[in-house]
């Protein structure tokens, strides 16, 4: 009996442990995420944009809108990409990525945009954000099924005191 239990545990460790695994191919392909939504919006494409999200992608942009559903992103995003975004430079700039299942990881990524209209036209400084993603491996293609979009608070936050985020913004220099 007692070899059974020794057995029936070490199973249990064992699959345990490998749960959260992924391979290296799934990971590179979770990371390049957001170089793939950079090169989209580079084109100003918002088609090419919403193929990296899943037809039932939950999103919401950093102005509080929250978009259901691939067609509604494609659409918002045609028209921001060919209106007040239409000479914007998106960049990313660091990535983290944790796996939650094999299947589904969670994606933070922060960028800075240039050209998008809300730049500060006397610093002429960049807007920065965070984006995080949940991305989901459907049918063997890693698609974003959630994202939440925020943009950087100006100044410094001083609750963040002694606090080391994974994603820190660098200071801006003139």
């Amino acid at each position: 009996m007692k070899k059974l239990l020794w057995g029936v545990l070490v199973v249990v460790l064992v699959s345990g442990g490998t749960l959260h695994a992924q391979t290296k191919a799934d990971e590179a392909a979770v990371r390049a995420v957001p170089q793939e939504f950079v090169a989209a919006w580079a084109k100003h494409d918002g088609h090419q944009l919403a193929k990296i999200m899943s037809d039932d992608v939950d999103f919401v942009n950093v102005g509080g809108d929250w978009l259901h559903g691939r067609h509604d992103f494609e659409l918002y995003h045609t028209r921001l990409l060919s209106g007040p975004f239409k000479s914007s430079t998106l960049t990313a700039l660091d990535t983290v990525v944790r796996f939650s299942r094999p299947d589904l990881a969670i994606l933070h990524w922060s960028w800075s945009i240039v050209g998008d209209g809300y730049t500060d036209p006397i610093t002429h400084q960049p807007r920065r954000g965070i984006f995080t993603m949940i991305v989901e491996k459907r049918d063997g293609v890693w698609l974003v099924t959630v994202a939440q979009n925020t943009n950087q608070m100006e100044g410094p936050n001083p609750q963040m005191e002694g606090i080391k985020p994974p994603i820190a913004f660098p200071d801006i220099q003139d």
